[in-house]
């Protein structure tokens, strides 16, 4: 027999079972009674690394992400790893490859662990099952703050950005470069960037009573591919876009690739607006103006938001009853990739 049977037996959290085992004072002596209860004339023995679980000693930190390969999560990653160093903690991170099921056995697998706090950035926000697993891993486990993608219905503490806001500056930036064809890669609608970027690039073309054209608006679902074959599908329509807005940074790879594929040239043929900066462009040819944010310090902020979730937890602070949610604004870098030469040339043609 282990803690968690003990737990699951008892009918309390792991957390009051290893505090039952280090006499902690903070258990109601009805818990206490029946936690001895269940241990007692059992074979147990307790797990060391368990037993010291109440006292704070774990050291341990879980990151769950969607995509390991994406950059974006990356420098998360590093914000997170650097902040967490600082308080002494370790950070193991895990990937779901954007599969809700993938993610839901990641989360079911991490119960048997011994966290200190979880940090994750959820494939999709109307999953119920993933809510009800994060809501279970922090009665039970530890604390759970949420990155860039939100969870409905739940209440954890959380740091996002300013996407609607983001996507909107991109979009009228493209209408003041003089577009009026303006097509976007959008994102999954169930998660809080899709439906925030998607947002805020209707809400630009409303403000120049521009219409949205549905064929303008193919779902990338945020990976490379995926938006391979967007930009290959609005590049062959009968009427096709001058400029595009790509909602993430592999969406503007999927872009990119296909565009390279063609020999289409950004500034020539087509103009490209991305949503998050991609470093490595620095060494091509390509200025690509962007919608750009403080990644690490999301992660840097993030780990902040645990750290004072996991004194909450030990009795430390009243804070405990407030949900933090904290926005981090984007910023609009430009390089020039808005316009576009093929327009100009067309005007004067319509001219």
């Amino acid at each position: 027999m282990n803690i968690y049977d003990v737990a699951k037996e008892a009918n309390v959290s792991v957390a009051t079972v290893s505090r039952v085992l280090n006499n902690h004072k903070n258990v109601k002596e009805e818990t206490r009674k029946k936690v001895l209860d269940v241990i007692k004339g059992k074979n147990f023995v307790p797990n060391s690394a368990a037993q010291n679980l109440s006292l704070g000693e774990s050291k341990n930190i879980a990151l769950i992400v969607p995509d390991i390969e994406n950059p974006f999560f990356a420098k998360i990653l590093h914000g997170l790893s650097d902040q967490a160093t600082v308080f002494g903690y370790n950070v193991f991170m895990f990937g779901t490859a954007e599969d809700p099921v993938r993610e839901q056995l990641i989360l079911e697998s991490l119960k048997s662990e011994l966290l200190r706090g979880l940090v994750m950035i959820p494939v999709s926000e109307d999953s119920e099952k993933t809510k009800l697993l994060l809501n279970r891993f922090r009665e039970d486990s530890a604390p759970v703050v949420l990155i860039d993608r939100d969870v409905r219905g739940g209440d954890f503490d959380g740091v996002f950005s300013q996407d609607d806001e983001g996507a909107f500056n991109a979009v009228e930036c493209l209408i003041k470069a003089g577009h009026r064809k303006i097509a976007i890669i959008r994102g999954s609608d169930t998660s809080r960037p899709g439906y925030e970027r998607y947002r805020g690039y209707k809400k630009a073309l409303s403000k120049y009573d521009i219409a949205v054209n549905k064929e303008y608006c193919p779902y990338g679902e945020f990976m490379e591919d995926k938006s391979y074959i967007a930009m290959k599908k609005l590049m062959s329509l009968d009427n096709p876009p001058t400029a595009v807005f790509c909602s993430n940074n592999m969406t503007t790879l999927g872009c990119l690739r296909y565009l390279k594929e063609k020999n289409l040239k950004i500034g020539r043929d087509i103009s490209i607006v991305g949503f998050d900066d991609i470093k490595e462009l620095e060494y091509t040819n390509i200025n690509l103006t962007v919608v750009d944010r403080p990644v690490y310090d999301m992660g840097v902020e993030a780990m902040k938001l645990l750290e004072k979730a996991i004194e909450n937890r030990a009795g430390a602070s009243e804070d405990s009853l407030f949900v933090k949610r904290n926005f981090v604004k984007t910023k609009l870098i430009k390089r020039g990739s808005e316009f576009c030469e093929k327009l100009s040339e067309d005007s004067i043609k319509q001219e």
